[in-house]
Formats: structure tokens, C-alpha cells, sequence
């Protein structure tokens, strides 16, 4: 093959990757490099026609984003496409050798693959991949979508499909971790979020605006997935285009002193414009008594120093309610029952802790068990058995009181008759599991185990989930207890199944 000339012009050099249908060559008429690809050898009389029409259409797409076809050469053995030339490496390889990614680059990749997909369904293309294989990226970070469908690598992937594969690859660049289907949806929500936190010190709106977007591609917000990649482009492209606008304008001298400033250093500021206010304040409470002085025209009286000390009480306790109510949030000082809802402490390490030891060090630090969601996930490993082997937020991690949901694993079963947990009381027999309105257990038969989870979070019960054989299509829910339509108080456990 090294050696064959495709119509007078084509010469064959090597193989790419070592496959046997796709080569580098020389286009000795242009004199430039190109990419040939032997299409598929089951090319007939009758199915010709077809091949012909996707090749026309492919030639016919002009995009930055979408593989450049620029001839089709018809041999004896088979039908030989002429690409533009293969540069840079698979996205698959890429993301493994660049762990996380940061946000803006993560928007930016989003943005270039939903718009290649966009423009080659402009062009009736309907037959094209997305996968991390069948996406090249080169140093600059600038991308080429060479998943044709039939025409080159990659399977042809629905509308639904390509909005999902999007999501799952932003979820494992931001996160540097592999996608699995099986995580409940909470803690891949707080893995998202948690991934974008870094991205909100330079720019306060970004962390929320992209985590809206990778949830609702992985159809994880009440409102569902993303209608078409058309409703997916336009909501990337706007996020892409805040940060370019953003990267472009000059910040204002304050601005630009609070973007970079330490908390600390923001609150100094905070207390000197509540300084000055006060000392305003001050000196027009001043100016009113002077003139009520000459207004009165009384006889002089003797000098008291009582009004100024009642003036500087009040800039005191100006001063003082501002700093109390902008204070630092990670005082442990504490008056009463309320102050412990903002309370600060650094989430402690549960891993190898019984139910009953977790939800003791938890409780201590003001984290009510309300807010421990627990998985059951049975592992061969002895040494865990019965006690927590994975939560979802990291140990040292700095968490309030009242934060958010905690996702503890525990190796084992649990007893359908008990609320997770309470196979581990506390000492007093009391649990700290706080109950409130009664509702009505929702029907999660048929639902995907996905879509059970969100269901379970909207009505404010706690689940667990088993899969196993069940009589519905793999990965819906095939029963559930307690069953549909009980009625039981938020933050009562349900457990459903999940059909393999």
C-alpha cells in the first residue's frame, strides 16, 4: 500500500494508528499532506447511491470544528475519501493526560463540539459521533469531530445521545474522574459543584451558569435534558461569550482590588466604607445640634459631654452590627441554638466508621442527620464490612452546619425494616433525625434509576437502591418500599430496586 497511487495523485505513505484503512498521503497534484480512509469493503451496486449522497454531504460541510472532505476516489476494491490531514491526538488520550480541567476550557470544548453537530445537521448529516475517539484535539486545544457516522470512525449517536455524551465529558473534565451511570445523582451533583468552586474566585457567575448546563445535558434538573443540541449550543455559547466580553473590558480599579483581594482584605474594605459612613452620620448629627444651639438663643449652658458620648455609641453599634452581620464565617462562637446553623468546621474522615460513630462526629460538629444521605454497596473487602468505605465530601473539606448533602457509603445491607443508621443509635436511644410534613410516596415503577433519585430529592425523602432481576427493561426501577401511595413524613427512607 505504501507504494499505490490513488487517481494519478494520491501516494499512499503509512498507516495512522496502525489501522489498516486509514493512511497518511501525499497529494502530489496540490502538494500537500492528506488523510485517505478506505471506506467499508460491504460498498455495493444497490447501496452505492446511499454511500455517494453522505459523501456529497460531507464534502459540502465547511466548519472549523468538522473534518474537511475534499475528494472520493472510486477503486476497484472499494471507495477511498480524501480528508483533510489528521493533526493532533484523540480527545479520549488528551483528557487522560490532562486529569481536570479547568472551567473556561471545559465551556470552551462544549461550544466547539455542539456547534460542529449543529452545523453538520445543517447539512442533513444526521449520522454523526461525538465520542472521545472520534474527536481529535490538538496543543491549542482546538478541536476536530471526525465521526461521520458510516463515513469515518465513530457510530452514529441520536440527537439525546450526543446532548448526554456531552454532558458526561464536561462532567469528567471538570471532575478528572470517569462517568458512571450508577452514581446517585446527588453525589454527582456535589462532585460537579465542587469541581467548579475554583472557577467563582476569578469569575462569581461562571461555577452556577456551568453547572446548570453539565446537570441538564446529564438530564438531571427537574425541568429535564436539553431539547435539541441546538437548545445546549445556545446556552454554552452564551456562557462562552460572557467570559470572552469579560476577558476583553478592562475591570475598574475597585473591582478589580475586590476580584483579587482576600476575604479578609474585602471585609477591611467593608468596615472602612462603614467607618466613613458612620463618621458622616457623625458629623451631620453635629451640625444639627449647632444649629438647634444658635436657633434656641437661650442662655448658655454648661457643657455636656453626654450627647457626644450617645453620638459615638451609635457609631460603635453601627460598626459593630456591620461587622457582626458581614462576620467571618468560620467563628465557632456560638449564643444559642441559631448560631449553630453557620457554624464552620472541616469535614472529618468517616471512612472505616460505624453508622452509629459517623452520625455521632457529624452530629457533634451541628450536622443534622437530615442531611447524610447513605448508600448500601456490598464489596468483598472484610476489613470494611459494615462500616463506611467512601463519602462524598472529601475529609479536611470545609463545610457549615446546615451545608450540603453528604453522601456516605457503607459495605453492606441494610435491613428493609430500618432507617439507615439507626442499626447504631445513639447512647440515649435518641436519634437526631428530625421528620417533617407527611406526603405521599410517588410511584417510581418503570422510572430510570436517575430519574427515581430526582424524584426521591423533590418530595424530600431519603432512598437507597438495589439492582438486581426485576420484570422491567434494564436500569428502570421494578419495585419500591413502601409502596406507592403511603403516606410518609419527609426524610422517611425509601428503598427501590433496579432491574440489571
Amino acid at each position: 500500500m505504501n507504494e499505490r497511487v490513488l487517481a494519478g495523485r494520491y501516494r499512499l505513505q503509512e498507516a495512522i494508528g496502525g489501522a489498516s484503512d486509514l493512511f497518511l498521503a501525499y497529494d502530489e497534484s496540490l502538494r500537500r499532506q492528506v488523510a485517505v480512509k478506505r471506506l467499508s469493503g460491504n460498498v455495493t451496486d444497490s447501496n452505492r447511491q446511499h454511500w455517494e449522497q453522505q459523501i456529497a454531504k460531507a464534502a459540502g460541510l465547511h466548519h472549523p470544528h468538522l473534518l474537511g472532505v475534499y475528494d472520493v476516489v472510486v477503486e476497484a476494491d472499494g471507495i477511498y475519501l480524501i480528508t483533510e490531514d489528521l493533526e493532533g491526538d484523540t480527545l479520549s488520550r488528551w483528557m487522560r493526560v490532562q486529569g481536570r480541567v479547568q472551567a473556561k476550557t471545559v465551556i470552551d470544548i462544549a461550544r466547539q463540539l455542539s456547534s460542529a453537530v449543529v452545523q453538520a445537521e445543517k447539512h442533513g448529516i444526521v449520522e454523526i459521533s461525538i465520542e472521545p475517539n472520534s474527536v481529535l484535539i490538538n496543543q491549542d486545544g482546538f478541536l476536530k469531530v471526525i465521526g461521520y457516522g458510516p463515513l469515518l470512525s465513530g457510530r452514529a449517536q441520536t440527537e439525546l445521545d450526543l446532548i448526554r455524551t456531552i454532558g458526561v465529558l464536561l462532567y469528567e473534565m471538570l471532575t478528572g474522574k470517569p462517568y458512571s451511570h450508577l452514581s446517585p445523582v446527588p453525589q454527582v451533583i456535589q462532585e460537579v459543584q465542587a469541581s467548579l468552586k475554583e472557577a467563582g474566585a476569578e469569575h462569581h457567575w461562571l461555577p452556577e451558569r456551568a453547572e446548570r448546563v453539565v446537570l441538564r445535558a446529564l438530564g438531571f434538573l427537574a425541568q429535564g435534558s436539553y431539547e435539541s443540541i441546538h437548545d445546549l449550543h445556545r446556552d454554552v455559547k452564551a456562557v462562552h461569550h460572557a467570559l470572552g466580553q469579560l476577558a476583553d473590558r478592562p475591570l475598574p480599579a475597585r473591582a478589580e482590588r475586590e476580584q483579587n483581594a482576600s476575604y479578609l482584605e474585602r471585609m477591611k474594605d467593608s468596615m472602612v466604607d462603614a467607618a466613613q459612613e458612620g463618621m458622616e452620620k457623625v458629623a451631620k448629627l453635629r451640625h444639627m445640634e449647632f444649629a438647634k444651639k444658635v436657633a434656641e438663643q437661650s442662655t448658655p449652658k454648661r457643657f455636656s459631654i453626654l450627647p457626644y458620648v450617645g453620638i459615638l455609641v451609635l457609631v460603635v453599634l453601627l460598626i459593630g452590627g456591620l461587622w457582626w452581620s458581614l462576620g467571618d464565617d468560620t467563628s465557632t462562637a456560638s449564643t444559642g441554638a441559631n448560631q449553630q446553623t453557620t457554624r464552620q468546621f472541616a469535614m472529618p474522615n468517616l471512612l472505616g466508621k460505624t453508622e452509629r460513630e459517623a452520625v455521632q462526629v457529624l452530629s457533634g460538629n451541628g450536622y443534622p442527620e437530615a442531611k447524610i444521605q447513605w448508600v448500601y454497596s456490598a464489596t468483598e473487602d472484610g476489613e470494611t464490612k459494615g462500616k463506611i468505605y467512601r463519602q462524598s465530601v472529601d475529609p479536611g473539606t470545609s463545610v457549615k452546619g446546615q451545608g450540603e448533602m453528604i453522601i456516605l457509603t457503607v459495605n453492606g445491607t441494610a435491613d428493609a425494616a430500618q432507617q439507615p443508621g439507626e442499626r447504631n443509635e445513639l447512647p440515649n436511644g435518641q436519634s437526631p433525625r428530625q421528620q417533617t410534613e407527611v406526603g405521599q410516596v410517588p410511584d417510581l415503577r418503570g422510572l430510570s434509576k436517575q430519574e427515581a433519585e430526582q424524584l426521591m430529592l423533590k418530595h424530600g425523602y431519603h432512598y437507597k437502591f438495589y439492582i438486581n432481576q426485576g420484570d422491567t427493561p434494564s436500569g428502570t426501577v421494578h419495585s419500591q418500599s413502601p409502596e406507592a401511595g403511603t403516606q410518609a413524613p419527609q426524610g422517611t427512607d425509601v428503598t427501590f430496586y433496579v432491574s440489571q
